[in-house]
């Protein structure tokens, strides 16, 4: 492993592209919870690092450095207290783990400053403290930074590497130990922060498998009718015009009644190849229920034609019974500009399917118009040969 990919490595995992948003989100959630904490934290325990400066430190480090801490973790507590504000989008979420880290790691810094110069000001018998309040309030830090190990190893480091480097530049032993002991801490604390991402990695993948399946009819495979009806909110929020084909199998309960329902399923997954040949350009193929199936997508993207043609396929494609089959379709567009209005365009829809029924079936009708009978699929039939 090259030296680039083992540092890429250390600062996060490799998120799949089709999971990246949705991990940055739930990382997001993750830090601005924690982080907050964190902060709360650090305020209760000002105090108690007031009490214990050195006295030899000076006003500025027992008293300022403690102040900015302070300032910044109030800071923190008050731009994160608004969930909706950093959570509504993938970009609202990067910011909200950018400004986290940011936050932490000015903290660190100050932080850092404040044990060296408190460990370099106080008595020889005491000086050892200091390393040692450092190393909670790292550990502290790392644990909240979990969620994003490139940030928590930056902070991680900012904590205890000037400590570690000034005990063990020391000399003495003990001081040597502490040293070593903080570097190894650090070491801990990322292989903690690989295992907590690679959690939340699976998290997100079960999430987005469990989503697609939720969308997705189990016995064709094609979309169902959930999803097509994300498809019309999507298209109705920019008021499109649309158009609807719904698409049903001619006389399918005869093929259930003679061959059995197993040999059904089987003609629905063949039938279902046939429609999603035409789920491009952003037209939603979908099973709506039994034997009734439906493509949608704006009136640009899907050509009235598209019905026609589909007619001819499905009568010429071979079918797990043996036979050839036959289908009707509905056809209806319209503006439309909420999910309401999926109720008409629906019904006006069906509706021509019903007629298409009535008219002998094999055949494609549009709503508010005249039929298209079989003979002008025999035409379209002739023109691709």
């Amino acid at each position: 492993m090259s030296l680039g990919r083992t540092i890429v490595g250390l600062l996060g995992p490799d998120i799949p592209a089709h999971l990246r948003e949705d991990f940055t989100m739930l990382t997001a959630h993750h830090m601005r919870g924690q982080a907050r904490l964190l902060f709360a934290g650090f305020i209760l325990s000002l105090p108690m690092a007031v009490y214990g400066a050195s006295p030899g430190a000076g006003p500025l480090v027992a008293y300022g450095l403690p102040l900015v801490i302070f300032a910044l973790c109030t800071l923190g507590l008050v731009v994160l207290h608004d969930p909706a504000r950093y959570e509504e989008s993938n970009a609202d979420a990067r910011k909200a783990i950018g400004l986290v880290w940011q936050l932490c790691l000015a903290t660190a810094t100050i932080g850092s400053i404040w044990c060296i110069a408190s460990w370099a000001s106080a008595p020889v018998e005491t000086r050892i403290y200091y390393p040692a309040i450092m190393s909670l309030g790292a550990l502290t830090l790392g644990y909240c930074l979990t969620a994003a190990r490139g940030v928590g190893l930056s902070v991680l480091l900012v904590t205890l590497g000037p400590a570690a480097v000034v005990l063990a530049s020391t000399g003495e032993p003990m001081n040597l130990v502490l040293g070593i002991s903080m570097v190894l801490a650090i070491g801990f604390q990322v292989t903690m922060m690989k295992r907590h991402q690679s959690l939340l990695l699976n998290l997100v993948e079960e999430r987005y498998n469990s989503a697609r399946l939720a969308r997705r009819d189990p016995l064709t495979g094609l979309s169902n009718r959930r999803a097509l009806m994300e498809r019309f909110e999507d298209l109705a929020a920019r008021e499109r015009r649309v158009r609807l084909m719904v698409v049903d199998i001619d006389r399918f309960k005869a093929i259930n009644d003679r061959y059995g329902h197993d040999v059904g399923d089987e003609v629905l997954r063949a039938f279902a190849q046939l429609v999603q040949i035409h789920a491009r350009g952003g037209i939603c193929a979908a099973r709506l229920g039994g034997e009734e199936f439906a493509l949608l997508a704006p009136v640009e993207a899907l050509d009235s034609a598209i019905a026609l043609q589909l007619l001819v396929e499905i009568r010429g494609a071979y079918m797990p019974h043996g036979e050839p089959i036959t289908a009707s379709i509905g056809v209806a567009e319209g503006d439309i500009a909420g999910a309401a209005d999926w109720t008409a365009l629906y019904g006006r829809a069906d509706r021509a399917l019903y007629r298409a029924k009535n008219e002998g079936r094999n055949r494609v009708m549009a709503s508010g118009e005249t039929q298209q009978p079989p003979e002008q699929c025999g035409e379209l039939e002739a023109m691709r040969a």
